[in-house]
């Protein structure tokens, strides 16, 4: 209901604009109630919110996630000030506030498990279904009364309660198809609600929502990384003009082989939320609450590597170069590009699948009690259990053209049979161009070479590898809040609770190995192993074995007669052709690599994944054995947590004036943390039955007993938010709190892993040996939590009731976070004898980081506007939020590296209609640039410090500044029929980054236009 306007009109001398001024004024001589619906209703309930607030809070409500819905929750969060979002496949996903993203995530006040957050305390909403949501309010201060766990802020997800539903039976049924503009796929989505309400005193409802979406997932990566001197690629120049010849540096886009990606995500999401809403009595009432949400993705799709290790160039017909910089004068580049390569390349192409099946499922329940007897006290008792689970499989599935076995072709197999691998293999070279452009590539073969990547003779599998892993976690709370009522001014009352939580969380990683049928016997002890083999890449045994560490293991040749692995120079693995039988009824022709690829002109065959059901069964009958699967130790783990906490805060008001008022909250919360961790012992020992693994030792499968580790931490948290009311128009708000947040669970938990160099020769001894490369220590569960200081100070203007300007300053000192430690130690190599000893990589907590930042935000509905113009309203807000870590620059322009990996410039414009019969709404988001990290391969300065200040080698890496629009309009046909129209990413904005200099494009990735159009009725 929209009511009299009850705000007396203030402006703001020289900051407020004419149109507010003339709105509050117009909307003044408007004393009669009406019915306020749709957008309109949504922004006024969101502005109501912020306004009653003693913290500094924004909200969304139903109408902005339920009647105009965005694709998911995080896609409507976006619009919030302060709020980034991650996308994945194009729709919205991890979420951060104000450049954080250590974000509590919590359903109706208490934590929310979700099967995306099990190891971190991020708040990821991809696998919840949006219509189940009602509102959410999103804190950037905090009160003691409030959990713990997020340093940016935390996000409060809402579901209805039931006894807010008419008297009686009620239901909605929104029925939507969706079309993407690249997948050009139609998909359906359902979503409801069903509730029944006993005359105001018992009531329940159950919502349900079922979406099968098809979504685009292109991508292509340049995949730069080498940096060698210009005399190393034979080049007698002057690159970049300083007079000197031979001492400048050529980096080399595509040299690693770029890589076009034409994949598809398919996720079927299901979700179901109860809520029983019953008054037991006239002081007692009664919330169970149950969410249970389920989604099954496959993110899938083929690759093309145009180039990869042991393809050949032919260096002299290179013709493009993508930067220069002097090795004399380190970390300055040159302000050099190009777009691409020309070079003639034989067919080390390789081609294959990716594919990765997601599970995820979670299932939140809360029992709450409710006491208020209209007396001094009121206060609740909840019981809270969840549990989540995430299972990930990974394949990779690679295609060669060229010959495994040298110039002959062949592929020994252990029994002595040869066979011919992939007849048709390329050895000639032919021209390939590849060239980048703002927002795609153009990718032309040689049509000679195109007809030859044609056949299925050129190809074999070159390699195979199945990987994956399962997170699990169970929650359990108990907690009690209350409040006292003092006065009616000065301190009017106090809030106070307990809570108990107990969590447990588990890894466990695992990979699977080909078991070959060979049995291999320790020299020494003759103790059979049985062969197993990680990657099936023919010809790739015999290199690791040969000279090496398994090199005198025994194989029986014969009945009792036994050689050493290394005289007989075994291949377990043979070759897959293309034609065979088994590969035949999986395969494909690829002739389009996605949308952002131009002139590309390949028809390559290819495994189907969309063929492909299960990951082990397929791999199974590929290579025609029963796979086994061992867990990687250094990656399995799993940790307890619990957590006690009480927290008491004093809430306060006083008349300092006849129009001002002081009122606020001040208190503090006290966290007590007991932290579990059970991990894997490793030593970097060789495991005896893996001949091929994922490293040349092979030391990730060793499993040396368990350890468990117990830490405590202990927190005190002040928080105060002062408010300063001037009348009934414009708020002062002041607050500091300060918080904590758990780490990520694979800091605490994964174990130590060595890595060691390929097989070498000791110019002394003759010996072989594996030199040492680097130790490192995966987890630390001595790291102490993240924490913070945060500051805000706010400025509120309401000039009416549907009408919001603000202001906010704010501040926040960030410490706990993880920085790697790096030393160099004299550590043995694999023999036992020190040489050059090797690097140990650990975690250690990081200090001194800094967000700051203004926040700016503008909404008002323009009914003082004549005629149409009066259905209109609009939001518009800003944030500006750089962030630093003390004594970290970039090697690159000594400029300082961003703390977080967050946009420093962030807007969003709504502008909505919104009468009788119909609504719409256009609404676009805008963020800058964002930090990727840093492409350390780009420079062989090594990591130094000057005057103290750490400089990182290598050249940083940026996503692009991105605008996306979406567009939402209904057109209600009777007050129980709307129509829906939904079309999400209007301009088809993709996301593109780049390596220190904008044009210097070193990823791309196409996300599709997406129109929606649905009905929604109510009974």
């Amino acid at each position: 209901m929209k009511h009299p306007n009850r705000f007396s009109h203030k402006l703001l001398p020289g900051l407020i604009s004419a149109i507010i001024a003339t709105g509050a004024q117009a909307q003044s001589d408007h004393v009669e109630e009406v019915v306020v619906t749709g957008v309109r209703s949504a922004q006024e309930k969101a502005i109501d919110i912020k306004r009653n607030a003693a913290e500094v809070v924004d909200s969304i409500s139903s109408e902005d996630i339920g009647k105009l819905p965005d694709s998911t929750i995080s896609d409507s969060l976006q619009r919030i000030t302060g709020i980034q979002i991650a996308r994945s496949a194009g729709q919205g996903g991890l979420v951060s506030i104000r450049g954080s993203r250590e974000v509590l995530s919590t359903l109706n006040g208490e934590l929310f498990l979700t099967a995306e957050n099990i190891l971190n305390s991020q708040a990821n909403y991809t696998d919840v279904p949006a219509a189940l949501i009602s509102g959410a309010n999103v804190s950037k201060s905090s009160s003691a009364k409030q959990l713990e766990g997020g340093i940016g802020g935390s996000i409060d997800l809402l579901t209805r309660r039931s006894l807010t539903l008419s008297e009686g039976f009620s239901a909605s049924v929104r029925a939507q198809g969706s079309y993407g503009s690249i997948t050009e796929e139609t998909d359906p989505e359902i979503s409801g609600l069903l509730g029944f309400n006993w005359n105001d005193q018992t009531a329940m409802s159950l919502g349900f929502s079922y979406a099968d979406q098809t979504l685009s997932d292109n991508a292509v990566y340049t995949r730069a990384g080498e940096d060698r001197t210009a005399e190393t690629w034979g080049c007698d120049c002057d690159l970049d003009g300083d007079g000197q010849k031979n001492t400048d540096s050529l980096m080399m886009m595509a040299w690693n082989g770029p890589q076009l990606y034409n994949r598809i995500t398919e996720r079927e999401r299901i979700g179901l939320t109860y809520n029983l809403n019953t008054q037991l009595s006239d002081s007692l009432e009664l919330n169970i609450d149950m969410f249970y949400n389920t989604m099954d993705e496959k993110a899938s799709g083929n690759i093309l590597n145009i180039s990869a290790e042991g393809i050949n160039y032919d260096r002299s017909r290179i013709t493009q170069l993508h930067g220069v910089r002097s090795t004399g004068n380190t970390g300055l580049y040159t302000n050099t590009y190009a777009t691409g390569f020309t070079a003639n390349m034989s067919g080390g192409i390789r081609a294959g699948v990716d594919s990765d099946y997601v599970d995820t499922s979670a299932f939140n329940n809360s029992v709450e009690l409710k006491f208020d007897n209209g007396g001094a006290f009121t206060g609740s008792l909840r019981l809270v259990s969840s549990r989540a689970n995430r299972e990930q499989s990974n394949l990779d599935l690679a295609q060669s053209a060229a010959s495994p076995g040298g110039d002959d072709g062949l592929v020994y197999n252990v029994n002595g049979d040869t066979r011919v691998v992939n007849p048709g293999w390329i050895a000639d070279f032919y021209p390939v161009t590849f060239m980048t452009g703002k927002d795609s590539v153009n990718v032309m073969f040689d049509q000679t070479f195109a007809n030859r990547l044609a056949q299925k003779e050129s190809w074999y599998f070159h390699s195979a590898w199945l990987e994956g892993e399962r997170h699990t976690s169970n929650l359990d709370v108990l907690r009690f809040d209350g409040n006292y009522k003092l006065a009616d001014e000065g301190v009017t009352s106090i809030d106070f609770g307990l809570r108990r939580a107990d969590r447990d969380m588990s890894r466990n990683t695992y990979h699977y190995f080909m078991d070959t049928g060979l049995i291999a016997y320790e020299p020494t002890s003759m103790t059979p192993y049985n062969m197993l083999v990680k990657y099936h890449e023919a010809g790739y045994v015999p290199n690791v074995t040969s000279g090496g560490q398994f090199a005198n293991y025994l194989v029986e040749v014969s009945p009792g007669v036994y050689d050493t692995v290394d005289n007989l120079n075994i291949e377990p693995v043979r070759g897959v052709n293309l034609d065979e039988a088994y590969v035949a009824k999986y395969l494909h022709t690829v002739s389009d690599m996605g949308a952002l690829v131009n002139g590309y002109n390949l028809n390559i065959p290819m495994v189907d994944v969309s063929r492909i059901g299960n990951h082990k069964d397929f791999m199974d009958g590929l290579y025609d054995t029963n796979h086994v699967r061992k867990q990687r130790p250094d990656a399995s783990y799993s940790v307890t947590e619990s957590r006690e906490s009480f927290y008491v805060s004093a809430n306060f008001e006083s008349n300092l004036t006849d129009n001002i008022i002081l009122n606020g909250n001040a208190g503090v919360r006290h966290v007590s943390t007991s932290i579990t961790v059970e991990r894997n012992i490793t030593d970097g020992t060789l495991v005896p039955d893996v001949f091929a693994g994922a490293d040349p030792n092979h030391t990730l499968y060793e499993d040396k007993g368990d350890e468990y580790l117990t830490v405590n931490h202990s927190h005190f948290l002040p928080s105060i938010n002062a408010n300063l009311l001037f009348g009934d128009s414009f708020k002062l708000k002041a607050s500091y709190d300060e918080r904590t947040s758990l780490q990520s669970l694979n800091n605490f938990g994964e174990a130590s892993s060595t890595t060691y160099s390929s097989f070498q020769t000791d110019s002394n001894t003759g010996e072989t040996y594996q030199a040492i490369q680097e130790v490192k220590r995966g987890g630390n569960p001595y790291l102490n939590p993240w924490s913070a200081k945060v500051y805000n100070l706010a400025g509120e203007y309401y000039p009416a009731n549907n009408a919001l300007l603000g202001l906010t300053l704010f501040y926040m000192d960030i410490g706990g976070f993880v920085d790697t430690k790096s030393t160099h130690a004299a550590l043995p190599d694999s023999d036992g004898v020190v040489r050059n000893g090797a690097t140990i990589q650990e975690l250690v907590n990081g200090k001194n980081a800094t967000i700051e930042g203004v926040e700016f935000s503008y909404q008002q509905s323009f009914d003082f506007l004549p005629g149409p113009l009066a259905n209109t309203g609009l939001t518009f807000n800003y944030t500006y939020s750089p962030s630093t870590k003390e004594g970290w620059k970039f090697a690159a322009d000594g400029k300082e590296v961003p703390f977080n990996a967050t946009a420093k410039n962030q807007s969003n414009l709504v502008l909505w209609y919104n009468d009788d019969q119909f609504e719409f709404r256009i609404a676009a988001n805008y963020l800058s640039k964002r930090y990727d990290g840093q492409l350390a391969s780009w420079t062989t300065d090594p990591l130094v410090t000057d005057n103290e200040e750490k400089i990182l080698g290598g050249l940083d890496r940026w996503e692009d500044e991105t605008l996306y629009i979406d567009l939402n309009g209904t057109y209600h046909v009777t007050d129980a029929i709307d129509i829906n129209l939904n079309v999400q990413n209007l301009t088809e904005e993709g996301s593109y980054s780049y390596i220190h200099w904008s044009n210097f494009r070193s990823g791309y990735q196409a996300y599709e236009r997406r129109i929606t159009l649905g009905i929604n009725a109510r009974f």
